[in-house]
């Protein structure tokens, strides 16, 4: 196989202004505070955000999730995140020659006090409208506690660190896509709903919710990757859609966080491309609800920087190593499923040399720009 040199990595400047704060040009082994000051600022600033959810619920949560909360064990939890924030932020100002990550830190955590720290008030109203700052919260939490520490155990590139250039970009989109996500399921159900609603009529006769729930499921994933693996090729394959896709690949380094850069309209033809078939047939809710954890576990484990890959099992599901050839610079439009990789075999786009991972992820030439805003114009002005 030739060897290709991946590109050096454009830092936005965001990049910059961050790498500033967190003093990202100082060691940063154990014992020079770096890493209780990341602890003490990811407390501290979830900690005043979720003060926030408290004061606004009406505004900050979701329609589905917000009557679930139990809101003394909430209570209890934000009071251990501000006090560990506070005690990881003071050590970061005692330990490292830059207090400005420490500071920072203990800046959020004033402010969530004086918000009103564990003992605020849930506020009550009326809203035209939600974010899902709730929603944000727990992924980011329990995505970056997972495969944070993995990616450092386990890297495939052991260069790349967790604040690589793009980060903020990608950090970006992982923001827009679960603030938003009440919204974009809107656009996303409203046509799929429509024509399920027009054919399912004449489906009558199929009843999948009567099959045992793992055999619904995976129904659920064979029809869904059957119906993501023609709308993904055609956004590679048709001219105007590939722009709006190409910002996908345009990041040069994967990671955890690197599958949230999608553009919004990616999104939504995907999305609802790929539940109108499940509509129609009428899957049950609690079988598409499971398939949605796994689709959602799955997209940010195709991305991570981990050397996993399991021989046998590759051939029949998705792993790391098989998606982020779909992200190699070479061969191109190779590897469009999301769930079972013989998909691919089947319509001639299977590629996964043996033990080879992709010299280099992104796109030739690096056509497309690095903000996230001038992200979202692009495919628009071309």
């Amino acid at each position: 196989m030739n060897e290709i040199q991946p590109p050096e990595p454009q830092k936005t400047w965001l990049d910059r202004a961050a790498e500033d704060l967190l003093g990202d040009r100082l060691p940063k082994h154990f014992g020079t505070g770096w890493y209780s000051g990341l602890l003490g600022l990811f407390l501290s600033v979830g900690s005043f955000l979720a003060v926030l959810v408290f004061h606004f619920p009406q505004w900050l949560t979701l329609s589905e999730t917000a009557p679930r909360y139990p809101v003394e064990t909430m209570r209890a939890l934000l009071a251990l995140a501000i006090m560990a924030g506070f005690l990881f932020s003071a050590i970061n100002v005692i330990l490292r020659p830059s207090k400005r990550l420490g500071l920072t830190g203990l800046v959020f955590c004033m402010a969530a006090v004086l918000g009103g720290g564990s003992a605020v008030e849930v506020g009550g109203g009326d809203a035209l409208f939600r974010v899902g700052i709730d929603w944000f919260l727990l992924n980011i939490v329990l995505l970056a506690l997972i495969f944070v520490p993995l990616e450092r155990a386990l890297p495939l590139h052991r260069d790349q660190g967790i604040f690589r250039p793009g980060w903020t970009t990608d950090g970006i989109y992982f923001l827009v896509s679960h603030v938003a996500v009440e919204l974009m399921t809107f656009f996303t159900l409203l046509p799929a709903t429509v024509v399920a609603q027009t054919v399912h009529a004449q489906l009558s006769g199929l009843n999948p919710d009567r099959l045992p729930l793992v055999v619904e499921v995976f129904c659920v994933m064979l029809v869904a990757d059957l119906a993501q693996y023609w709308v993904h090729r055609g956004f590679h394959r048709i001219r105007w859609a590939w722009p709006f896709h190409a910002i996908h690949h345009s990041s040069r380094q994967l990671d955890w966080i690197a599958g949230s850069r999608l553009h919004v309209v990616d999104i939504i033809v995907t999305r609802g491309l790929t539940l109108t078939p499940l509509l129609v047939i009428g899957f049950s809710q609690e079988a598409l609800y499971i398939w949605l954890v796994i689709i959602a576990v799955q997209a940010t484990l195709n991305h991570v920087n981990i050397r996993f890959d399991v021989p046998g099992l590759n051939q029949l599901l998705v792993l790391p190593r098989f998606h982020h050839w779909h992200h190699a610079v070479e061969p191109v439009d190779r590897n469009f499923a999301v769930h079972f990789p013989w998909i691919d075999r089947l319509f001639g786009t299977f590629h996964l040399p043996r033990r080879d991972w992709p010299p280099a992820t992104g796109i030739a030439g690096d056509p497309v720009p690095p903000e996230f805003l001038r992200q979202l114009a692009w495919p628009f002005r071309r």
